[in-house]
């Protein structure tokens, strides 16, 4: 109420002030100790306001954003030992990324808020070090065998079976008439004007391209695609396929059997997989060792959710 006086005594001035007051409160007020930094409630908020974008559901927010916190309290572990090792952010690279994150912007927003260009400056420089640090120190060593790529390939070989294969065409149209008309055209000349037809016919956005649609596999397509389409034997035509859309006809130029791929398909694929692993298996250990050695404090009364992760002490 007294709050409530003031702003209709002294105008949006005051309650600007008075906004600010509680923001700089935010920024002073400290949520988390990691070692011997403390981070504020507001610098907290600024991370969890870059990765919550697509969050909806306010029943999830507790456990959410505990788990967005401790992913906070990892990244600050892991840049104190950036800094510890001397890594400094690529200043060409930073340069790059805020000119490219911000092109624009003063076009529609005006002049940039300097200190939104500072957090943004800050935020982006403490990610390269972390990247860095990662890269030239922890998983430097890292490095996968063929032998291991071969082992993984025989273990898991029911991950490489690749479904069946079609390359498709398509002619839609919004009449049944034109539809049916066109199948004739097709039945003719053995279906090799389909490309010519879907050029002057079809609706489709593919139409210029001939209607190719491109290749794909069992489970890429609705169920009433596939199951005009697989049938098909390479060079045939379907019946007429409705949908909301319209008419469909489609034609099947290629088809591959569903089968086991052979390691040399997937030999890239599975390193990639297995650099993977062991650099989340890398990163977790040393997680581990920073957390059991550097002093982490959640000031539990100073946010705005309840904590209910286990992994960090709470007061």
């Amino acid at each position: 109420m007294v709050l409530q006086v003031f702003f209709l005594s002294e105008g949006c001035s005051l309650k600007d002030r008075v906004r600010g007051f509680f923001q700089d409160e935010s920024r002073n007020t400290a949520a988390v100790r990691v070692g011997n930094r403390t981070y504020s409630k507001a610098e907290l908020n600024r991370y969890f306001d870059n990765r919550l974008s697509e969050f909806r559901d306010p029943a999830d927010a507790d456990k959410i954003k505990s788990n967005l916190l401790e992913s906070f309290i990892e990244d600050k572990l892991l840049l104190q030992e950036a800094e510890g090792h001397k890594v400094r952010a690529n200043e060409q690279l930073l340069k790059s990324m805020m000119d490219n994150m911000t092109s624009g912007e003063e076009e529609r927003t005006g002049p940039p808020d300097p200190n939104k260009q500072a957090e943004l400056k800050r935020d982006l420089t403490e990610s390269l070090e972390m990247q860095q640090y990662l890269h030239d120190h922890l998983l430097k060593d890292i490095s996968i065998s063929d032998a291991e790529v071969e082992a993984y390939y025989k273990a898991h070989l029911g991950d490489f079976v690749r479904n069946d294969l079609a390359h498709v065409r398509e002619i839609l149209v919004e009449d049944p008439g034109q539809a049916r008309k066109i199948l004739e055209s097709l039945a003719q000349k053995k279906n090799k004007n389909f490309g010519e037809l879907a050029r002057v016919y079809s609706t489709a956005p593919s139409a210029s391209e001939g209607g190719d649609l491109g290749t794909f596999q069992r489970g890429d397509l609705p169920e009433d695609f596939e199951k005009a389409i697989f049938p098909l034997a390479p060079g045939t035509v379907s019946k007429v396929v409705r949908t909301k859309y319209g008419y469909h006809i489609f034609m099947v130029e290629e088809k591959i059997a569903a089968h086991q791929q052979k390691l040399w398909e997937v030999k890239d694929q599975i390193r990639e997989r297995l650099q993977q692993e062991k650099e989340r298996e890398l990163i977790d250990k040393e997680l581990a060792s920073l957390s059991a050695r550097v002093p982490v404090q959640i000031h539990r009364d100073k946010l705005d959710f309840k904590y209910i992760g286990s992994r960090f002490p709470a007061n």
